[in-house]
């Protein structure tokens, strides 16, 4: 039960003037033995109860589209409208109640909700009143209780005297041996939102890293973490009072100092300073550790200004642990793994798969949905992208059936087929690696609703346009200018949903609408290669930045558009696509045996490869070929599937959900020697390793407990016995 919707829990606030106000509240208990809160707090809470921390959480609840807002001022305009939802959290507390007078105390700062100092995208806060609503329950001796926020509450000031999730917090440490100031709480109306349990994971400090000391001038330090970081820099002084530490963060250093493009230096905020992630301590005179408590960094360089004793990164992202490994002799591919690794985990903050982690935050559908398959196969996410899912479906137009190029929705510009198709693509991808068929239930009629909003948005059978004054891009980040047209790109991601929505309405048990929907898909399919596919040729327009490839992974064109395609990028030996069409060229080349011309690709070290980026210290994925912008974008990792489901061959027979009806078929390349790694199911862990010797390939293969599945290398085929290991020599 939601205890928080009751009549007698009131949502409360301490003055707008306040950054981070603390909130607490008192109550009595005689000899408890057990209890449990129900709390949320916007933007960000942080709870504690007599003193205690009771949760390791950080930066929660999970952002949402929180509340109605006004959007005005946006750099894209809209009137689209939404499903406005706010999560709360549930914490066992039982461990810090104690008998006679109890305290809870919460502290409140900004986050999403009270974002005002970057504008890129236009006004995109809630308003002013950080608030909180919170329900105690415990048992004692005399019963069952309830201690819930009811307007008693005082508040007081924190040391933060600023925290701007983009930018970064001051800390004034003199405040916290100042006689604090207590007013009485606001009452505020109870939010006319959706309170839901999160269940998606919330985000902990991982790990922490001991940085290196590069550069040293005076009471100036700059650190290198090793490798590109989202977390923040803990530190240890006893600096005299009034002393200010200041620390700044950046993915590059160039000619010894911090470079701060990548990471948004060329956004100015309404304070008129650049976009540059900053934190500010200033001392007390005694041996204190600071660290920001409500905004994380991105980073893998930072200054330090100032006198300080110890220095520690934390890394910090949703707790989403690794349940895959991959390695081979492969460097490009070895590389690709463990930098989408980083890249994506790097991107996963409150359930929400950003763009990058620091210039914008936002959860972009297009990045999401062609990252969402690999992030599936190799990170424990399923909590994380139901949540997701559910963020797109809030920021559906209830109206036209419009949806976001963000989820939750923070403006951003995409275009309606590789951002707006999110809303098939993600719940398909789910359903097929979890096996889940209700998420395909909560999904049928909005992706239905999707499917009409383009219908209105056809011309000629072609989707041609979306919202009036917004965006409607086809590919993004081509290696040069993208030429490829944006109908192609947006009719090609519509026929493939509507291949998907066939499928999705046959595991449904509704076949009456699969006819509709093949009817659409063949007007539109006719459109398309009358528009775009050369007869002459055997091309889709001209065969540039993978239009054939799209072509092709919707069943169409001839043995000429597959011929011209590799022949293509034979000669060209690296990608100069953009992140929809990598994934997609990738894909294709797999499945119809170019597994030669794609271990070229993947491990190319030219201009437009992954280890092009290695070669120059990348550590994690570049939002563009060029290196110009962000280095942490997880988009162009979306690739890194093709490892664990063409390399090893772990795939599902056909129409098959929930890794367990397996087909395990690995795609060798002649130039590669070996490849192991496994994937953590629901049922367990696929294993698949190869190895070539003395003009042989060695292979060994297990499957979990509950599965069954078929070896296929060739023409030959073996039965696969679960929790059996299976050798062989070919």
């Amino acid at each position: 039960m939601n205890q928080l919707e009751q009549e007698k829990v009131r949502w409360i606030k301490a003055d707008d003037c306040c950054e981070s106000p603390i909130i607490v509240h008192r109550f009595q208990a005689q000899q408890p033995v057990e209890g449990s809160i129900e709390i949320t707090g916007l933007g960000y809470f942080a709870v504690k109860l007599n003193g205690k921390e009771i949760t390791a959480d950080r930066f929660v609840p999970a952002a949402s589209d929180y509340e109605k807002r006004e959007f005005k001022n946006l750099l894209y305009p809209i009137s689209d409208t939404f499903t406005h939802r706010i999560y709360f959290l549930r914490y066992d507390c039982g461990h810090a109640l104690q008998t006679g007078e109890n305290q809870i105390e919460i502290q409140l700062a900004n986050g999403f909700y009270r974002q005002t100092q970057r504008v890129a995208e236009g006004n995109m806060e809630y308003g002013q009143d950080l608030k909180t609503a919170f329900c105690l329950t415990f048992r004692d001796e005399s019963g069952t209780h309830q201690v819930y926020s009811d307007g008693t509450e005082l508040w007081r000031d924190s040391e933060i005297v600023s925290s701007h999730l983009f930018i970064g917090e001051v800390h004034d440490a003199r405040k916290l041996s100042a006689t604090p100031q207590w007013k009485l709480v606001h009452l505020l109306s109870t939010p006319q939102a959706e309170l839901s349990l999160q269940t998606c994971p919330a985000d902990r400090v991982i790990s922490t890293v001991t940085p290196v000391l590069l550069k040293q001038d005076g009471n100036r330090q700059i650190y290198d973490a090793g490798e590109n970081i989202s977390g923040n820099v803990r530190i240890t002084t006893c600096a005299p009072a009034g002393t200010q530490i200041r620390l700044r963060f950046a993915e590059n250093y160039i000619d010894g100092e911090l470079d701060f493009k990548s990471t948004g230096s060329a956004y100015i905020c309404t304070n008129g300073s650049r976009q540059i992630m900053e934190d500010v301590f200033i001392c007390d005179g005694t041996r204190r550790s600071f660290e920001p408590m409500f905004v994380w960094h991105a980073f893998r360089y930072f200054e330090i200004i100032g006198p300080v004793e110890s220095v520690a990164v934390q890394v910090i992202h949703s707790n989403t642990p690794v349940n895959s490994a991959f390695s081979s002799d492969a460097e490009g591919m070895n590389w690709l793994y463990n930098a989408f690794l980083r890249t994506q985990l790097n991107n996963m903050h409150g359930g929400v798969p950003s763009d990058c982690p620091h210039r914008e935050r936002l959860g972009y559908t297009g990045d999401g949905q062609v990252c969402a398959e690999a992030a599936m196969l190799t990170l424990q996410s399923q909590a994380f992208y139901r949540k997701w899912i559910r963020d797109i479906l809030d920021c559906q137009d209830k109206t036209g059936g419009h949806v976001q190029h963000t989820a939750p929705f923070m403006g951003g510009g995409g275009g309606p087929g590789g951002w707006g198709c999110a809303i098939v693509l993600v719940p398909y991808a789910y359903y097929r690696h979890y096996g889940e068929s209700q998420i395909l239930r909560q999904c049928y009629e909005p992706m239905k609703k999707w499917c009409d909003y383009l219908d209105s948005r056809l011309e000629n059978n072609l989707v041609c346009s979306e919202e009036p004054g917004g965006w409607c891009l086809g590919d993004w980040c081509t290696l040069e200018k993208t030429v490829l047209p944006e109908p192609f790109v947006n009719t090609y991601f519509y026929i493939k949903c509507l291949h998907i929505l066939k499928k999705i309405a046959d595991v449904l048990g509704k076949p009456e609408e699969i006819d509709a929907f093949a009817t659409q898909a063949e007007k539109l399919t006719k459109a398309l290669l009358k528009t775009y596919f050369d007869e002459e040729t055997g091309n889709f327009f001209g065969n540039v930045q993978g239009a054939n490839a799209y072509g092709l992974d919707i069943g169409l064109g001839d043995v000429r558009t597959l011929n011209n395609l590799v022949h293509h990028y034979e000669k060209l030996g690296h990608f100069d696509t953009g992140f929809l069409g990598t994934d997609i060229l990738l894909d294709v080349l797999f499945r119809n045996g170019q597994k030669d011309l794609a271990y070229e690709l993947l491990n190319s070290r030219e201009l437009g490869s992954f280890l092009y980026m290695k070669d120059r210290g990348a550590t994690t994925l570049w939002e563009d070929w060029h290196g110009r912008d962000s280095h942490d974008h997880p988009m162009f990792g979306a690739c890194s599937r093709q490892l664990f489901t063409s390399v090893l061959g772990i795939c599902q027979a056909e129409d098959a959900a929930g890794y367990r009806n397996l087909v395990i078929c690995p795609q060798i390349p002649q130039k590669m020697q070996c490849a192991k790694g496994s994937i953590r199911t629901e049922s367990g862990t696929i294993f698949v390793s190869w190895h070539k010797e003395d003009n042989q390939i060695h292979f060994e293969i297990q499957i979990p407990e509950g599965t069954t599945g078929v070896f296929r290398y060739g023409a030959e085929e073996w039965k696969l016995q679960a929790e059996q290991p299976f050798q062989t020599v070919l």
